[in-house]
């Protein structure tokens, strides 16, 4: 179901995947066409003056070029953090949304982290996660938490967690990343790689539908179609009132809400209560 919050989500994730992609590709389209200066002694602010930027980057293009050829590494471990804070963003949006009902509070929501937004949520929802997903994405947020935490070398708890992975969840994970598992040692480094950030971006998808899914069944019906109609009515051109609100309100559903099959009676009561 493609309501508001989770198509900003999408939204977001597809264009900050393809921002990093661009940059990723970018450096290494940058590095093969600085092969074509090999031998020179000029700097890269000689040879493209007109640059933006290129001052703030000025070195002969051998050292250029190898730093380019390089700069997926870091691209990778900084990506890496940013889709974990968009998907962390959405769960904790959906939490949000169950404060209404009872099912979640405020004082919870202020405490939801990336360690246990998912585990809020499943309490809160009744929703059971893919454990293999929700497994691999603590992985995921142990990796990233070396990198911000402990100068980018592995820590006990991401070996604790590597080790605690079943045989499904390893195989998953090799599929992901399209390397072979091999459990990290302590303070060597906290590698995330083009395999890694595949890894999480599939992983946050994953999650993000089931969350999805869990909120379909934890919010009532009342209350969804409510939300469709304060949808609708913020950006539709029609009002509460109008005689047809019913038929717009309905053709709006079609784009997002269909999965709950709201009746008319349902989507009428919600724009009665907002005459």
């Amino acid at each position: 179901m493609k309501f508001a919050r989770f198509r900003e989500l999408e939204k977001r994730r597809v264009d900050s995947s393809n921002s990093i992609w661009s940059i990723i590709v970018g450096s290494k389209m940058a590095a093969s066409t600085l092969q074509l200066t090999k031998g020179s002694s000029h700097t890269l602010a000689e040879m493209f003056p007109s640059l933006e930027h290129v001052a703030r980057f000025d070195m002969r293009s051998d050292k250029a070029a190898a730093l380019l050829g390089e700069a997926e590494i870091e691209m990778c471990t900084m990506g890496m953090a940013h889709a974990i804070a968009l998907h962390e963003d959405f769960v904790k949006s959906c939490l949000e949304m169950l404060i209404p009902s009872g099912k979640f509070s405020k004082t919870k929501l202020a405490n939801a982290k990336t360690v246990n937004a998912h585990e809020y949520f499943a309490e809160a929802s009744g929703h059971t996660f893919d454990v293999d997903a929700l497994a691999l994405f603590h992985v995921t947020r142990l990796t990233r938490n070396c990198h911000i935490h402990a100068g980018g070398l592995v820590d006990t708890r991401l070996v604790k967690a590597f080790n605690c992975m079943t045989p499904g969840q390893q195989s998953l994970w090799s599929n992901l990343t399209g390397e072979s598992i091999a459990v990290p040692a302590v303070g060597s480094r906290a590698l995330v790689g083009v395999g890694g950030l595949v890894a999480t971006l599939a992983i946050g998808k994953r999650l993000a539908y089931d969350v999805n899914l869990g909120l379909q069944t934890a919010i009532s019906r009342e209350s969804w179609a409510d939300i469709a109609a304060d949808e609708y009515f913020s950006v539709g051109s029609k009002r509460p009132k109008d005689p047809s609100s019913l038929r717009a309100l309905r053709g709006y559903l079609k784009g997002g809400f269909a999965p709950l099959a709201l009746t008319d009676d349902e989507l009428q009561s919600a724009i009665d209560r907002r005459k």
